[in-house]
């Protein structure tokens, strides 16, 4: 009971998340388009469209995730949920790059953590976070290719 408890509640707080990222991703440009009508620069619309792809980054993430929860309930050791780590680490690295950026780019404006700090901007702990994630997620793909290998050797054994 206590696992099922707790598997509906991170399906819950998923489903919650990927509903809140997807009207966030419908909803970012239309907070953009009067800001782009009055004021219109090349900037502004780079920024929207890092803006939604960064949020769009971690939509697939949950995405991901919420399909690997299913394969739980026969086996999780499969090649798709190689596949699905695999993305859910290309996306992950690809926001700490986004986070990068940020963090050199308007440091001084935000009133967060900040590491290895310079004039020029820092680095802050959401990137760390995005990395060391998206490592996680290539090794864990990595643990669940050779699982899964070992496991067909196993089943050609008598």
């Amino acid at each position: 009971m206590n696992t099922s408890f707790l598997r509906n509640t991170l399906l819950a707080f998923l489903y919650l998340a990927l509903a809140s990222f997807g009207v966030i991703i419908i909803f970012l440009p239309t907070a953009f388009i009067s800001a782009l009508t009055s004021d219109f620069s090349f900037l502004m619309l780079v920024n929207l469209f890092f803006n939604t792809w960064y949020i769009f980054n971690y939509f697939i993430v949950i995405r991901k995730l919420l399909a690997m929860i299913k394969t739980t309930n026969t086996t999780p050791f499969i090649f798709d949920n190689v596949k699905n780590f695999k993305t859910m680490g290309y996306c992950l690295f690809i926001n700490s790059a986004f986070e990068l950026i940020i963090g050199y780019k308007g440091s001084q404006n935000i009133g967060n953590i900040q590491i290895l700090a310079s004039n020029n901007g820092a680095i802050t702990p959401t990137m760390i976070i995005c990395f060391v994630s998206a490592l996680m997620c290539f090794v864990i793909a990595e643990i669940f290719y050779k699982a899964i290998k070992i496991k067909e050797d196993n089943d050609l054994t008598i």
